[in-house]
């Protein structure tokens, strides 16, 4: 057969040819002059807790998303009970973290971080996952070599990931370095630096954010804003500082006149008798004295910088500012539904995306490695700031207007809602509502046919 058979054939099967060597690189040198900009982890943590509008920011994108409530539901219903079974029994290891605690820590890491880790827990054998556990990903690197660049396979995937343990004591925690053979090469060597362990890349599901460059970096909704939130800080500080230095407005004295110069040690007992009108409402000074206060004015330029700064967080997080300040502005109705509209799609975006991730990283890996039998899907409900009456009104309005079946609707008020799907319950309910339809039309049509009579 001809090269274009291969093409053009029916019978041609893309799948069960062998992967071809890619001719472009995956990392380089280059990563690392943008690594060198990258604001530290622990500092965006640092930030997470001492910044109202960051914290708040986090953790209502977290809520709105979680609030929406997911399901994991197998593409062959026998086999949904080893996935229920499974995810009924994680936590085993690690602080006891349920199903929903699990998929909020991922969104709250995401979100603040750009990345999230969970280890995958193995059996003895390395042959089952038992269980998920939540890594830090303060600790959490890619391996890399002596010049900092991600150290890559064949396939130019990541070979692992390093992971700072603070204590020399604690390296045995991790796995042995791989070595680069012919059948499985490695481009570089990877080189631990301190008190570092090496995971391997199975153990570990990386969850990204916001991917860019090489696609293995990945940044929060924090970071883009971090120096605006440093900026921000130092003015309210300097700003308070100020306020307090000036709550009560500084008073002046004038000793002596143009008669009599006042000594320095007339202008001493002048101060003393001065600094304690904070004690005392009454004093008396035997030498010509006059008292005036200074009006001090802090700049405008403050708030204006302030908003400025609150407004660039602001559009970093894709929130408006009125909602993660959580300050009434004064927008408005058709701009604040628009801003209501943009946030629902972000969230709704990153939940998406994070159940893609779900699916890809835990899902088809318990799988393969458990050997289930059929994949699963991490279902997620529609993310949305508005309130669930008016969603489920409009949604009634449009199956009574025949636009869309009930059967469309369902899934979304069950999980929206929380409820457990009871099929059994339902096929009754829809079996009895079909014999009423049938009823009413019959008693209409024999009120039609008693009038002809008549």
């Amino acid at each position: 057969m001809g090269f274009l058979t291969n093409f053009v054939d029916n019978t041609a099967n893309f799948a069960k040819r062998p992967i071809a060597i890619p001719k472009s690189l995956a990392v380089s040198e280059q990563d690392q002059i943008q690594d060198a900009l990258r604001v530290p982890r622990y500092k965006l943590e640092s930030v997470y807790l001492t910044d109202p509008q960051a914290f708040n920011t986090v953790n209502k994108s977290r809520q709105l998303i979680m609030q929406a409530g997911f399901k994991i539901v197998a593409e062959k219903k026998g086999i949904q009970s080893k996935y229920d079974e499974f995810f009924k029994n994680i936590g085993k290891i690690g602080m006891r973290t349920n199903t929903p605690q699990l998929l909020s820590y991922i969104h709250h890491d995401k979100l603040l971080y750009g990345a999230a880790y969970v280890e995958r827990i193995y059996d003895i054998s390395q042959t089952e996952i038992v269980d998920l556990k939540m890594i830090d990903p303060k600790l959490m690197d890619f391996a890399r070599d002596a010049e900092d660049i991600i150290v890559v396979d064949k396939n130019q995937n990541p070979v692992g990931y390093t992971m700072e343990v603070g204590r020399i004591g604690n390296k045995m925690l991790g796995d042995k370095i791989p070595v680069s053979t012919e059948g499985n090469p490695i481009m570089g060597n990877i080189v631990l630096k301190g008190t570092q362990i090496f995971l391997l890349e199975f153990r570990v599901a990386y969850f990204r954010m916001f991917s860019f460059g090489n696609r293995f970096e990945a940044v929060g909704i924090i970071e883009p804003a971090f120096q605006d939130i440093i900026r921000k800080h130092k003015i309210e500080e300097a700003t308070a500082n100020s306020i307090h230095n000036t709550a009560a407005y500084p008073i002046v004295g004038y000793v002596g006149d143009n008669q009599r110069a006042a000594s320095q040690t007339l202008m001493n007992s002048t101060l003393d008798a001065m600094q304690n009108l904070s004690h005392s409402r009454y004093m008396v000074f035997q030498h010509p004295t006059k008292l005036e206060t200074l009006e001090v004015k802090h700049s405008e330029q403050v708030d204006e910088a302030l908003r400025y700064f609150r407004g660039n967080q602001s559009a970093a997080s894709g929130m408006a500012l009125g909602f993660s300040i959580g300050t009434g502005e004064a927008i408005n109705r058709s701009t604040l539904s628009t801003q209501q509209r943009m946030l629902d799609i972000s969230l709704d975006s990153e939940a998406k995306a994070t159940a893609e991730e779900f699916k890809v990283m835990i899902l088809d890996e318990i799988n393969r490695v458990n050997g289930y039998g059929s994949s699963a899907d991490l279902v997620w409900g529609n993310v949305a700031a508005e309130e669930k009456n008016e969603k489920i009104g409009r949604l009634m309005d449009a199956i009574g207007n025949s636009v869309i079946a009930p059967e469309e609707a369902r899934p979304y008020v069950l999980v929206s809602e929380g409820i457990e799907p009871d099929e059994v319950a339902f096929k009754k309910h829809t079996e009895t509502k079909k014999k009423e339809s049938i009823k009413v039309v019959k008693n209409i049509e024999k009120e039609d046919n008693n009038d002809k009579e008549e």
